[in-house]
């Protein structure tokens, strides 16, 4: 069976966001070269209303006529310059020469253009008329040139338009298959880590679509098989140490703790009544078995997993400080309440209340125990689902 790797996964899902952050910045770039375009068009059609004001012009006053003739020419030079601004994407659109060429002659002609018309704005009287005439061949002559660059850049606005949704269907398709792709692959994900954390009675119907999930199931197998324990010294439901097993390994282990202090961690389930009573003993198998993985994956080489007669699980940490063991005792009951646990009747949701404190010199195992039950009762009564720990400086609950 080909597996799928979590890692590949996110490094796939990075290169295609990657790509649709690349799409979506041309396809701005080309929104951006459009606006740019409508610009030109304005500086064209500008150059229209400023023709028609200068030939309009009322020359009874020489010295308004001037300053209005004066404006409208710089304003009409302005325009010509900007209708023939180059944008980045020009290459791509439009052929350059015909673009120059089309350009020079507007320049040409809006140049021709404004001589005649100051010389006609400077003319004398009687031969205004003339100069006039001039004037309107020129503007004739200026119009086409702008007619001919308002087609050009017409069609350069249909080509920018017509590439840009080509690009907006393009970065569309491929954002909505990889969204699917995705989509599907982030379910067989969720669905490993679900079948991981989850209870199944018989695991040989779910297996898993994940390398890195496979692995990690694998482990957990072969950690559990690999310590076989007389029959005497495990639980029968678990597998776990029993009482005597926890006191004959605690006594073992205890001299290797250097440098590290002793802490207990005793799990109940709250709904261990209806568990007992509504489940069979293979589901009540399962379930422990599962909570004995979860806990185990916090468990260093000197820590001890047990599992009590009276079903608590029992974890006997060795770690360098308080906070340090008991923030892994929260994480396993906020684990266990996250995760969903199938059995023979379908799924469950269990919570766990634990008891937690220091295990000191001066009592034995069964004392540190005994108190760390009284914690678990302290727990049930605000609620479940929680730790309880000793007050800080105090012997008291």
């Amino acid at each position: 069976m080909a597996f799928m790797s979590i890692q590949r996964f996110f490094f796939n899902l990075k290169a295609v966001l990657l790509g649709l952050g690349a799409g979506v910045a041309l396809l701005t770039l080309q929104l951006f070269h459009i606006s740019e375009y409508g610009e030109r068009l304005n500086a064209l059609k500008h150059q229209h209303l400023l023709i028609d004001k200068i030939i309009n012009t009322d020359l009874t006053d020489p010295k308004m006529a001037s300053i209005l003739i004066n404006g409208a020419m710089a304003e009409l030079s302005l325009a010509v310059k900007l209708s023939g601004e180059e944008v980045l994407l020009d290459s791509f659109v439009t052929s350059g020469d015909e673009r120059s060429s089309l350009l020079r002659s507007l320049g040409v002609s809006s140049k021709n253009f404004e001589d005649n018309a100051l010389i006609w704005s400077e003319s004398p009287i009687a031969a205004r008329d003339a100069y006039y005439a001039r004037v309107m061949t020129a503007r004739t002559a200026y119009l086409a040139d702008i007619d001919r660059m308002l087609d050009y850049q017409i069609h350069a606005v249909g080509t920018s338009i017509a590439t840009a949704k080509i690009s907006a269907i393009i970065v569309f398709l491929f954002g909505l298959a990889a969204f699917l792709y995705f989509r599907i692959r982030l379910n067989h994900i969720y669905d490993d880590i679900n079948r991981a954390c989850s209870v199944d009675v018989d695991g040989a119907k779910h297996r898993p679509k994940t390398r890195e999930i496979d692995y990690i199931l694998k482990q957990l197998s072969r950690k559990s098989s690999q310590v076989v324990l007389s029959s005497h010294l495990t639980h029968p439901i678990s597998g776990l140490h029993n009482d005597r097993g926890l006191l004959n390994t605690f006594n073992t282990k205890k001299t290797g703790k250097a440098g590290n202090t002793v802490f207990l961690c005793i799990f109940e389930i709250d709904q261990y009544a209806l568990l007992n009573a509504e489940h069979t003993q293979e589901d009540k198998k399962a379930v422990y078995k599962k909570l004995a993985e979860m806990i185990s994956l916090y468990e260093q080489p000197m820590d001890i997993i047990a599992h009590t007669e009276d079903d608590r699980l029992i974890f006997v940490m060795s770690r360098a400080t308080k906070q340090e063991a008991l923030d892994e005792c929260e994480h396993i009951v906020k684990a266990v309440h996250e995760s969903t646990f199938l059995t023979a009747k379908g799924a469950m949701r269990l919570t766990l209340s634990a008891g937690f404190l220091l295990k000191t010199p001066l009592k034995s195992l069964d004392e540190a125990i005994a108190d760390a039950v009284e914690l678990i009762e302290l727990a049930k009564e605000n609620g479940g689902n929680r730790v309880a720990k000793l007050r800080e400086q105090s012997d008291t609950y």
